[in-house]
């Protein structure tokens, strides 16, 4: 089966790469029969779990980086694989039926039936092709510029879902960091890229989503991938769940760009 994932190659010597996994509301006519839920149900499940128009963000960014950033978006919905989650018992997530398969919806209750027969079929059949495919658009661009920095693009929601800390604090923007793959220096970036948007009046690490994307064969021990995960609340960019707000699109996609040239500079620089 094809991957699900998207790339759109950039300027040869750039060496970002903007992910786009949960952008995407389709779901295959098989994955859909499996789910437990009706139209009306479905559709409030795709306008909470997708991140609504970041793949929108991102080509505005595209338009505006002086070296255009390769970019991967996944066509498929989150709720047919979650390419971010571990395949695994390793998946925190997993213990409310959000791991690489959801098992649950936002609310907690049933998507798919537990125990989930197909799961291993929707893992060799979406989750590996997927992962082949991000882990081979890294190695491009470690082969053509020694080295790959990840922008994993996300949105979240105003208000947190059932599975969620009910009193964490929900900023504006949230950088998600791992200790070996985010550099100060991209950390630094990343909010001096944001901090001068008026929208933008808070801006947290880690809170209340932590972590940062990075291909399994790379994770943990190679310091040549560097990755940071932006978290922007859709509030300051959506009228509703559906609906983004073209302006300001346009204004986190100049903010983005300004992020793509900052790190595109400073590798060079590095060389």
């Amino acid at each position: 089966m094809p991957s699900s994932a998207l790339v759109t190659p950039g300027d040869n010597r750039s060496p970002v790469l903007i992910h786009v996994p949960h952008s995407s509301r389709v779901i295959p006519p098989e994955v859909r029969a499996d789910l437990l839920l009706t139209e009306i149900e479905l559709a409030a499940e795709l306008d909470e779990s997708t991140d609504t128009a970041t793949d929108n963000i991102a080509a505005e960014a595209v338009r505006h980086t002086r070296q255009r950033p390769t970019t991967i978006i996944n066509t498929l919905s989150r709720l047919v694989i979650d390419p971010e989650r571990f395949p695994d018992t390793s998946e925190p997530a997993a213990a409310f039926g959000r791991g690489a398969v959801y098992t649950r919806t936002c609310t907690g209750t049933p998507l798919r039936p537990e125990p989930y027969p197909r799961t291993t079929d929707l893992l060799d059949g979406h989750f590996r092709p997927y992962a082949d495919t991000v882990t081979a658009a890294v190695e491009e661009r470690l082969h053509a510029c020694g080295r790959a920095i990840i922008i994993d693009l996300h949105s979240y929601p105003e208000k947190p879902s059932g599975f969620e800390n009910p009193d964490a604090a929900r900023p504006a923007l949230c950088i998600g960091t791992d200790p070996i793959h985010t550099p100060a220096w991209l950390i630094e970036a990343t909010r001096g890229a944001f901090a001068s948007l008026t929208e933008i009046d808070e801006i947290a690490e880690n809170a209340p989503y932590a972590g940062c994307y990075v291909p399994l064969r790379y994770y943990g021990h190679d310091e040549r991938v560097t990755s940071v995960m932006i978290e922007l609340r859709r509030d300051l960019y959506l009228s509703d769940p559906r609906t983004p707000h073209s302006a300001r699109v346009d204004r986190l996609g100049h903010a983005l760009a300004t992020l793509i040239d900052t790190v595109t500079e400073h590798a060079a620089a590095d060389v």
